[in-house]
C-alpha cells in the first residue's frame, strides 16, 4: 500500500507541477505579447500623434495665413497670406520670387543708389565704433545706371551691384513674409543709430510696403536704398515701414513709439 500511495503521490505531484508550469508559462507569454503589442500600439500612437500634431500645426499656420488674408485689420483692409497690407491703387503688387523665371537674354536698365546721410544728423546716437565705415557725405553708392535681367527684383540688383563694387552687405530670409530683409550695407546695420534705425528702399519715390525680393523691377525704374534713424519718418517712408515686414525687435520698437506718441497726444489734448 505504501508503494501504491507513493506512486500516487508522485503522479499527483508531477501532474500538479505540469499544471503550474502550463499556466505560468501561458500567462508569461500572454504578458510578453501584450507588452509587445502595447509597445507597438504606443509607438504607433506616438507617431500618429506627432504626425497629427505636425499636420495640425501646419494646418494652423495655413489657417492663420488664410485668416490673416481674410480678416480685416484696424483700417478695414485685408492682408495677403504673407501678412502684407493692401498695395495702394496704381502701385506694383508684390511678385513671389518662386514664381519668377528670370530671362538672362533680356537686359533692362534702372538707376540705383545707396545713402546713409541721415546718420550725419544723428551722430549723438550713432555707434562710434562704426565711424571708419561711415562716408563723410553719407553716400555709399552714388546714383548710377545699372543693368538687370527681365524678372529680377530690387534685391537681385542690390546684391549683384554691392558684390561687384566690393561693398559689404548682409541680409536674412524671413519665410513668414516670403521676403529678404536687408540688415546691413557697408557694415552699417540696423540699430547702429538707435533702435528705430535700419535700411529701407524706395522705387520711383515710393516706399513699397513689402520686401525688396518681392518687388519686380521694370525698365527705367529709379531705386534708392536709404538709411533711416526713425523708422522711416526722416526719409518720408514711415507709412510704408509701419506696415512693412519688420523683425520682431523693430515691431516692438514701433509699438513703443506709437504708444509714446499717443500718450503725448493725450497729454497735449488735456
Amino acid at each position: 500500500m505504501k508503494l501504491t500511495k507513493n506512486k500516487i503521490l508522485l503522479i499527483l505531484t508531477l501532474v500538479i507541477a505540469l499544471v503550474v508550469l502550463f499556466f505560468w508559462g501561458g500567462n508569461y507569454g500572454g504578458k510578453h505579447k501584450s507588452s509587445s503589442d502595447d509597445t507597438q500600439i504606443t509607438t504607433t500612437t506616438n507617431v500618429s500623434d506627432d504626425s497629427s500634431s505636425s499636420s495640425q500645426g501646419n494646418s494652423s499656420d495655413n489657417v492663420g495665413d488664410e485668416s490673416q488674408s481674410s480678416t480685416n485689420d484696424d483700417n478695414g483692409s485685408k492682408k495677403d497670406k504673407y501678412l502684407t497690407d493692401p498695395v495702394p491703387e496704381g502701385k506694383p503688387k508684390p511678385v513671389e520670387w518662386q514664381d519668377v523665371d528670370i530671362d538672362t537674354n533680356t537686359i533692362y536698365h534702372c538707376q540705383l543708389s545707396v545713402r546713409c546721410d541721415t546718420i550725419l544728423d544723428n551722430m549723438d546716437i550713432f555707434n562710434k565704433d562704426k565711424l571708419e565705415v561711415l562716408p563723410d557725405d553719407g553716400v555709399i553708392f552714388p546714383i548710377q545706371t545699372v543693368e538687370f535681367y527681365d524678372g529680377e527684383s530690387v534685391f537681385n540688383v542690390l546684391q549683384r551691384e554691392m558684390k561687384r563694387h566690393n561693398i559689404h552687405m548682409e541680409f536674412v530670409m524671413t519665410p513668414m513674409y516670403n521676403s529678404v530683409y536687408v540688415e546691413g550695407i557697408n557694415n552699417l546695420y540696423e540699430f547702429d543709430t538707435g533702435e528705430l534705425s535700419g535700411w529701407m528702399y524706395k522705387v520711383n519715390d515710393w516706399f513699397p510696403n513689402y520686401g525688396a525680393s518681392r518687388y519686380q523691377l521694370q525698365d527705367g525704374d529709379i531705386v534708392n536704398w536709404v538709411y533711416t534713424c526713425d523708422l522711416g519718418r526722416d526719409v518720408g517712408g514711415f507709412n510704408s515701414i509701419a506696415g512693412d515686414e519688420l523683425p520682431e525687435s523693430k515691431k516692438k520698437a514701433l509699438d513703443e513709439r506709437i504708444k509714446k506718441e499717443q500718450l503725448e497726444n493725450n497729454i497735449n489734448d488735456e
